[in-house]
């Protein structure tokens, strides 16, 4: 398989997975190791064989890239959650403290009577 097939499966397989601006790292990567490889005497089928099939190659970066998009939603949603319980941590303790100012000036109001 030449280098440019080798891509070309390779950008169909992730494109489908991730979208092209999330692939284009993995394709530059790729094809800078042919790249060198082929620099430094190895034929380029020689190259692309090694690295096996492109597709099965796409599937595993996009398994790997779907893990890493779940950790990320998982953990904006903990935050979200985290930041709502302190929204109403604020106004529980808001209402606390009226309360308990309105307990202490009715108190006083009845030890003013008492008096």
């Amino acid at each position: 398989m030449t280098k440019q097939e080798f891509l070309t499966e390779l950008q169909r397989t992730l494109n489908g997975r991730m979208g092209s601006r999330e692939a284009a790292p993995h394709i530059s990567y790729y094809q800078e190791y042919i790249e060198i490889e082929m620099r430094k005497g190895r034929r380029e089928e020689e190259v692309t064989d090694s690295l096996g099939s492109p597709r099965l190659l796409g599937k595993s970066i996009g398994d790997a890239f779907d893990r890493t998009a779940q950790n990320v939603s998982y953990g904006g949603k903990a935050a979200e959650y985290g930041l709502q319980i302190l929204k109403y941590g604020k106004i529980l303790g808001r209402r606390c403290a009226q309360a308990g100012t309105e307990a202490l000036r009715r108190a006083k109001v009845w030890f003013d009577r008492l008096s």
